[in-house]
């Protein structure tokens, strides 16, 4: 009877199922099936680099959180300037009109310059957690260049709306029609004016064709040209560089189906000409006279400008960063600064000052200013709209991954309750097995101990 080699055997399965047990208890008390790099070595590395991307991409979640809540502040403080902006648009109608005196235009123009002075306070003081969104800081590099776009022609000498700013006869042969003014030299598409990125000012500039005659005098030069058209060009900026007065006026006859007239510049009637527009012509016709087009002119105060576009990690990751910029919504970033509707001093093509006329060129320049801000602001306001949804979907996917990556660790590290509950009940079963076979082994030795004690010499008579 091996009784010790079969109480080693014993032993050890005691020794496996009661090491078990500790285990399952540890798994059940902690929820986790691996404890210690000793449960799962490999298992633990990979647990922990998903539990670090978990983390990263909680993190990223809440970044983006903050960086909503920045943009809806900065949305809330664009609204108001659009706000605001929407007045001034309105006193601007206003006194476009008639019936204003002076002394009216004068309240009205010193409203405007209130309304845009709160312009001025709420670019400069909009912050999130003490970022200023909306001075420039964060609108990344600004090159301040020249624009320029076509906008809506002010009324006609005679009180009626342009006909349009297309030409009946463009090129003279076809009979396509097309722009009145355009850069192209080469009858084709039209294109805009160019205004000279060295040399130019804001301005608002009209051309119309006011009238035609079969016996056409040039007035700036008195030259007969025969068969012509009379173009009235009007140009206004309230730059000093403008001259002795913020409006001019010239008229000026140009010849009819004498083709493309191009490479032309109007420039500022002072000392020294600063360039407003470098334009072609299109080929005229008798039929053209009411045709008329406005362009508004605007070049930033300033050099170049370099801000710093926020950051925000919207993923946890190294290169998940999303950039958020904001412009500068200041009255000299929107080009507003010198927006009057008061009547403008006028000044004729040879020089000569012809006293006021009335605020409808000055109202009209300021009117297209601010639709040019209001459109600037509600381009802002979309692509923060659009900034803030793209977001939003950052923080959903990472959510999304969040949820996977979390599942997928809780696979590798968490504890399966039932099985760990089975495997503890089979461990404790097997624990009292091996405790009570130990115990009847020990009866057993017991037996061949005094069976060899009933053998000895010693102990005759005895049984």
């Amino acid at each position: 009877m091996d009784v010790l080699g079969s109480a080693s055997q014993v032993e050890l399965n005691l020794s496996r199922a009661q090491l078990d047990e500790e285990r399952q208890i540890r798994a059940l008390a902690s929820g986790l099936r691996v404890n210690s790099a000793s449960d799962d070595p490999s298992g633990l590395a990979i647990s922990e680099n998903i539990q670090t991307q978990v983390l990263g991409l909680q993190q990223g979640v809440q970044n983006v959180q903050n960086a909503s809540n920045l943009l809806d502040v900065a949305d809330s403080a664009l609204s108001n300037v659009q706000e605001i902006l929407q007045r001034v648009h309105s006193l601007i109608v206003q006194s476009s009109s008639d019936l204003n005196s002076v002394s009216d235009l004068q309240i009205i123009q010193t409203q405007i310059d209130q309304l845009l002075q709160e312009v001025n306070k709420i670019s400069g003081t909009a912050n999130f957690n003490g970022v200023n969104l909306l001075n420039g800081s964060l609108a990344g590099y600004s090159s301040n260049s020249p624009t320029i776009q076509e906008v809506q022609s002010p009324l006609l000498p005679d009180g009626s709306s342009p006909t349009g700013t297309q030409v009946v006869n463009w090129d003279g042969v076809s009979g396509q029609p097309g722009n009145l003014v355009s850069s192209d030299i080469d009858p084709g598409p039209a294109t805009q004016p160019r205004v000279d990125s060295t040399n130019s000012i804001s301005s608002f500039v009209t051309f119309r064709v006011i009238g035609y005659s079969a016996n056409a005098v040039d007035p700036d030069t008195g030259t007969a040209i025969g068969p012509g058209d009379y173009v009235q060009i009007i140009a206004y900026s309230a730059d000093p560089r403008m001259g002795v007065a913020p409006e001019w006026v010239d008229t000026q006859a140009f010849s009819v189906n004498a083709g493309v007239m191009s490479g032309l510049t109007i420039q500022t009637p002072s000392g020294t000409p600063t360039n407003l527009l470098d334009i072609s012509i299109a080929n005229l016709t008798p039929q053209d006279v009411g045709t008329s087009i406005s362009f508004l002119t605007s070049v930033p105060a300033g050099g170049p400008t370099q801000g710093t576009p926020l950051q925000v990690n919207s993923t946890g990751n190294e290169g998940g960063e999303v950039q958020i910029s904001l412009p500068s919504v200041s009255t000299a970033a929107l080009n507003l600064s010198e927006i009057t509707v008061m009547p403008s001093q006028v000044e004729n093509s040879n020089d000569q000052l012809t006293g006021t006329s009335d605020n409808s060129v000055s109202a009209a320049d300021a009117e297209a200013r601010v639709q040019a801000a209001l459109d600037s602001i509600s381009q802002v306001r979309a692509t923060v709209g659009a900034q803030t949804v793209a977001l939003q979907e950052d923080a959903n996917d990472s959510s999304i991954q969040v949820v996977n990556q979390t599942a997928s660790e809780s696979a590798i590290r968490d504890a399966d309750i039932g099985q760990s509950v089975t495997q503890l009940t089979m461990d404790q079963v097997l624990s009292k097995v091996g405790t009570s076979v130990l115990a009847q082994m020990q009866a057993d030795a017991q037996l061949v101990i005094q069976l060899v004690g009933g053998l000895n010499p010693g102990s005759k008579g005895k049984v």
